[in-house]
């Protein structure tokens, strides 16, 4: 049983939030995952919600799914490190072995501490990020600079 799974669970239904598939894997660390999508003038943007028994929940959102090549690569970093300096909830990256940009924004708190709101906040400045960011994502998968 996932303590924090089952308080999110409470959450979505009191606030009647459908968006949300969930997931339980069957491992020792408990972990559920939640999965749904952002959509952009770009492409859906997957968004996963992971709660486990440790002190860190992550939502993670997949920006540019297989979009990171050789020749946009030195663009995204720059995009990446701007953003990371500039944003302090929410840390981008890319993912080498999927060729992917991921956003993930980490969520500190023990099991009887959770606290759904608070996710769900962190959640809704994300989605609020998405479309004022989308044209640098654009600019960046968009370049050919080597």
């Amino acid at each position: 049983m996932n303590p924090k799974a089952l308080a999110f669970d409470k959450f979505l239904k009191e606030e009647e939030i459908t968006a949300f598939e969930r997931k339980d894997f069957e491992d020792e660390d408990g972990t559920v995952v939640y999965r749904s999508y952002i959509k952009s003038p770009l492409w859906d943007m997957p968004l996963f919600v992971i709660l486990d028994h440790s002190i860190y929940s992550v939502i993670r959102l997949v920006v540019g799914p297989e979009k990171v090549t050789e020749q946009n690569l030195q663009a995204l970093n720059v995009l990446i490190n701007r953003e990371n300096a500039t944003y302090k909830n929410f840390k981008l990256y890319v993912d080498e072995q999927d060729n992917s940009l991921y956003l993930d924004c980490i969520y500190m708190s023990a099991d009887d501490a959770f606290e759904p709101a608070l996710m769900y906040a962190l959640m809704t400045s994300i989605v609020d990020y998405i479309p004022e960011a989308v044209s640098y994502f654009k600019v960046a998968f968009d370049s050919h600079i080597q």
